[in-house]
């Protein structure tokens, strides 16, 4: 469907919004009883409630019919089948089959994969693959950007509980010299496996890195067959990796129907397996797949990556303006908010739709946010208070086990509350009476009130995950990698594609050349005046940085 087969549809639904964007969000549970189990919905072990959103049964089955309007259906079915559903680049976008339980439906080449990943971490984890010098694996460093970094370290970082202590997975993947500069002082060569993560392996930032640690590995005295031992590859371009000096043992392949954002499931989570180890990285996909399994199976009303979907694209527009805010009441789920901004934003930050023909309805919203109770005392300010209203999304999880000062009863309680403030706020006559009653003169409560007053009617969502477990977090993942899609054939984007993410990249080559002549004395040309001047000015830093050095 092309946007002029939309365009009258998306009126509609922006008509409908305007009605309902004055509705107090107190209206809709005081006219709907229940409210709260209507837009409860459950899926793979999750529980999603959408009740604190501007949503009435109303908008929802406008919402349904939009979907079904637009053949949600077809273009589900169509990813899960492996059909081609990246346009621009011809591709698959098939990640949902590298979660696919063993057996006939597993593609060969994804079981085979898994099968070198499996023993490859079972002989670092229990030691018989060694360093050239026959030291224990005590290190491994995981070398990439993007999709080849973030879902990893996000995933090993949430699920740090279920870690080998004895082996330690680092990231790098920013090219300033003093990322790797801090890590390497923790690292002994003898004892690191580097794993270098690049789809194309021509990846700028995972190339130079690459090339750092391989200079760290010689210079302590590893020989040129020794590397083999301390250097494996993932990658879809396996024979640039082999051309690079990536041996055949550890050279893990995965294939150009995985996106780099949908990639954690392919040999891409290697250093996630060799943390955790195979058995844990096998639940996680099994989480996954349970979502899947959801996604694929479940009615429109009741399907989790659906319902977000929807809500998303509702909220964009109730208020063009507004962001979405991640708060995982859950500190291992600390890197979720960074983790999304990758996977929501570079997958539907797009202003055209699939045939090219500029939209005109905005698309993905601003991702942020930290993990509480530290953004209670950072930007909940905002929140509470400030001129905008950005929806929030709680992701909550059960404890571990129960704690001797029960401060998983305090995070609960304080995610529950900011949910419930955001909502009901707190009047003017409200503050003043409660000043009152804690004695403060009059003249100073009605003075003092309008600064504790908190507007309210904020929407917010609650996400319940369960204990954070591998099959928990996998489902989690594979959620927001649905609701991604869904909201990308709502809008009539493809999410698989990231075109924005090259121009600039284009443009660092020859502004690196321009700052190199500059810093050696030459003269430089820019294609604008501001580049030029920055390239004159940093240029001559570099330059007189190496002259006080020489």
């Amino acid at each position: 469907m092309n946007p002029t087969d939309r365009r009258p549809l998306i009126a509609g639904l922006q008509a409908l919004a305007a009605k309902t964007r004055a509705v107090p969000l107190r209206t809709l549970f005081a006219d709907d009883a229940g409210r709260v189990s209507r837009f409860t919905v459950e899926g793979a072990g999750l529980t999603l409630d959408l009740s604190r959103q501007r949503i009435d049964p109303g908008c929802l089955s406008a919402l349904l019919a939009y979907a079904a309007a637009v053949r949600f259906d077809d273009r589900r079915a169509a990813m899960l089948r492996g059909d081609i559903v990246n346009p621009t680049e011809g591709r698959r976008a098939w990640h949902t089959a590298l979660r696919t339980p063993p057996g006939p439906q597993q593609p060969e080449e994804v079981a085979a994969c898994l099968a070198r990943m499996t023993r490859f971490a079972l002989a670092v984890r229990e030691g018989s693959w060694t360093g050239e010098r026959g030291q224990r694996i005590t290190d491994v460093v995981n070398i990439g950007i993007g999709g080849s970094h973030l879902g990893p370290q996000m995933a090993c970082e949430a699920l740090e509980r279920f870690t080998d202590p004895g082996l330690r997975v680092h990231f790098l993947s920013n090219v300033d010299p003093a990322a790797w500069l801090n890590l390497r002082e923790r690292l002994d060569p003898d004892r690191t496996l580097v794993i270098v993560a690049s789809k194309s392996w021509k990846t700028l930032e995972t190339a130079r890195n690459m090339e750092a640690a391989l200079q760290w590995l010689r210079a302590s005295g590893i020989t040129e067959a020794g590397l083999a031992q301390h250097l494996a590859g993932v990658t879809a371009a396996p024979d640039l990796a082999a051309a690079s000096g990536i041996g055949e043992s550890t050279l893990f392949p995965f294939w150009d129907w995985v996106g780099g954002r949908y990639s954690l499931w392919s040999a891409i989570g290697l250093p996630v397996m060799l943390a955790i180890g195979p058995d844990p990285f096998n639940a996680l996909l099994a989480g996954a797949h349970a979502m899947d399994s959801h996604f694929a199976q479940t009615d429109a009303a009741r399907n989790l990556p659906l319902m977000l979907a929807l809500t998303a694209f509702w909220n964009r527009l109730l208020d063009p303006g507004a962001t979405e805010v991640i708060a995982p009441y859950c500190d291992p789920l600390r890197r979720l908010p960074a983790y999304l901004q990758q996977l929501q934003m570079e997958s539907n930050g797009k202003s055209v739709d699939e045939q090219g023909q500029a939209l005109d309805w905005k698309t993905a919203a601003v991702t942020w946010g930290a993990p509480g109770t530290d953004a209670q005392h950072s930007f909940f300010q905002a929140l509470h208070q400030g001129t905008d209203a950005h929806p929030v999304e709680f992701v909550l999880a059960l404890p571990e086990r129960a704690d001797p000062q029960r401060r998983e009863e305090a995070l609960l309680a304080n995610a529950i509350a900011q949910a419930q403030a955001l909502m009901l706020g707190r009047s003017y006559a409200q503050v003043v009476a409660a000043l009152l009653a804690q004695g403060v003169p009059a003249a100073q409560a009605e003075r003092d009130a309008a600064h504790r007053v908190h507007p309210g009617d904020r929407p917010s969502t609650t996400l319940l995950i369960g204990p954070l477990t591998p099959h928990s977090l996998g489902a989690l993942i594979a959620m927001y990698e649905h609701k991604t899609a869904a909201l990308a054939w709502l809008w009539g984007i493809n999410p698989f594609d990231q075109w924005g993410v090259e121009l600039g990249k284009q443009m660092a080559g020859p502004i690196e050349l321009a700052l190199a002549q500059r810093r050696a004395g030459g003269a430089v040309t820019a294609d604008d005046p501001a580049s030029h001047a920055w390239i004159e000015r940093l240029g001559g830093l570099l330059a007189a940085q190496d002259n006080r050095q020489g």
